[in-house]
């Protein structure tokens, strides 16, 4: 019903200049405000005067206003049947799918009877559904239209199987689940593994064996929703920013998991982690779809490089995470001088150096991969890309991190505590400050929504601030923790 959904004001207009400026609502519009009663597309004008300026020359006016258009052009698409490829033509040199909406002049005979009807009789037996509640018709004529692909596509590899699979995925909303499971179960498990410390009664410790049994499950659910992604897709599921996300949150756990057994804390906060970031994969600006890799990602190179350096930043996340506990437990032992304090702050530094060797190692080697890959890609192994000077710099921030130890007046472990949590600013800047608000051959575009998340780094770095004060006055205080205390 193209008609009525002209009339109809769902088009967002976030800037209220614009808005006043075009005569528009405040805050939605319908598309057929945003033409004249001549018919005259009232942004053209402007339109034009934007795209002829260079991109660092715009004005916030100018880029809201080319949101506000490719907004209207994906529905002026979609009314006029441009936006869904259905119909393959058999013997096109370019393999060109076409939509009810082209020209398809291209098609003769019985295809061209096919491809010129098929769509209005399948909407009028939409029309006739929603009245009646039968789709036994409009199921058919459907039907047709994907015999038809079938039939004359000579090219793509339509499996009915992977489509189904899709489906399936798509309603198990596994990641979501995930989520909740992660975020629920690394919380539990963070407050009985903290009662363990100091209680170790059988039933607390029976409780914290389930738990771990659950976030277990869970993780293979996760890694099973991973491995859909990948038989849907065809190529590994680590290729976009929400994939990347998904797949950070799986290998945190899976580091977490490696650690257990040396302490219970350290699976605990990993799944916790693990479920923050599935939290941020689900933001609206990041996007799920299961889309073509672009031609350069089309690699075996893109399973190596990028499975082991993003692993790498799973690791990280655990070594700041250890990082953060000791600062807390510090200042409880700086209060009050518990030796089973001063046992778990030392067993959590070993596993954070630990993770921190292991994360260094990845790290390394997936950057070399990537210069084999940029080597292929664009002939060149190094080209001072913001994401490739970001990975040196990380390489070479954590690199005096593993190796504080050496200098005697640097071997601390508050030191080595506190730097392996500020450390890991540079990988949120390797990934989310290169991909999001540096130009390069690595970045997704700048999207304003991820500006949101600014506010939480902010409050984040205020915490550490707060927590590094505190525990340095505790570990200066507590000769246990700061063996030059005399």
């Amino acid at each position: 019903m193209p008609d009525v959904w002209m009339r109809i004001p769902f088009i967002a207009v976030s800037n209220p200049e614009l808005a006043s400026y075009y005569n528009l609502p405040a805050k939605q519009c319908a598309y057929a405000e945003v033409f004249d009663n001549n018919g005259y597309y009232k942004l053209q004008e402007k339109l034009e005067e934007a795209y002829n300026k260079m991109p660092n020359q715009r004005t916030r006016f100018d880029k809201d206003l080319m949101k506000l258009d490719e907004q209207i052009n994906i529905f002026h698409q979609l009314i006029n049947r441009q936006m869904l490829n259905l119909f393959p033509k058999e013997d096109d040199p370019n393999h060109k799918w076409y939509a009810p909406g082209d020209d398809l002049s291209a098609f003769t005979g019985k295809d061209s009877m096919f491809v010129a009807r098929i769509m209005d009789w399948y909407l009028e037996e939409v029309q006739e559904g929603l009245r009646s509640n039968d789709w036994t018709k409009a199921n058919e004529v459907a039907g047709m239209i994907s015999t038809y692909q079938q039939a004359k596509n000579k090219t793509l590899d339509i499996s009915p199987k992977k489509i189904q699979s899709e489906l399936k995925y798509n309603k198990m909303d596994v990641f979501r689940y995930c989520k909740i499971g992660y975020l629920i179960l690394g919380g539990l498990l963070l407050i009985f593994t903290f009662i363990v410390q100091f209680q170790q009664k059988r039933w607390i410790k029976s409780i914290v064996w389930i738990l771990g049994i659950l976030v277990l499950i869970v993780f293979h659910y996760h890694m099973y929703g991973m491995g859909m992604r990948w038989y849907i897709g065809g190529y590994a599921p680590w290729s976009n920013s929400y994939e990347t996300m998904v797949y950070v949150a799986w290998a945190t756990v899976l580091a977490g998991l490696l650690f257990v057994r040396r302490n219970t804390i350290t699976l605990a906060l990993a799944t916790l982690f693990g479920g923050i970031i599935l939290f941020v994969s689900g933001l609206n600006w990041m996007d799920p779809e299961i889309s073509p890799l672009v031609p350069v990602l089309k690699s075996p190179w893109l399973m190596f490089h990028v499975a082991i350096i993003v692993a790498a930043y799973g690791f990280f996340g655990v070594s700041c995470l250890m990082g953060l506990t000791n600062m807390v437990l510090m200042i409880f032992a700086g209060k009050k001088r518990t030796s089973q304090l001063i046992i778990r702050i030392k067993e959590l530094s070993i596993i954070n150096e630990m993770s921190l060797l292991v994360a260094l190692a990845l790290m390394t080697i997936g950057t070399f991969l990537g210069a084999v890959w940029a080597n292929e890609s664009w002939g060149r192994y190094w080209g001072w890309d913001p994401k490739e000077t970001w990975a040196l710099i990380t390489m070479v921030v954590y690199a005096i991190v593993t190796h504080l130890h050496l200098i005697k007046r640097c071997n601390t472990l508050w030191l080595f505590n506190v730097a392996s949590v500020i450390a890991f600013s540079s990988v949120l800047m390797t990934f989310f400050g290169v991909n999001y608000f540096l130009s390069g051959m690595h970045s997704y575009g700048q999207n304003d929504n991820v500006n949101n998340i600014l506010i939480y780094l902010y409050f984040a770095s205020i915490v550490i601030i707060v927590l590094a004060f505190f525990s340095y006055r505790s570990w200066k205080k507590n000769p246990e923790l700061n063996p030059n205390k005399s």
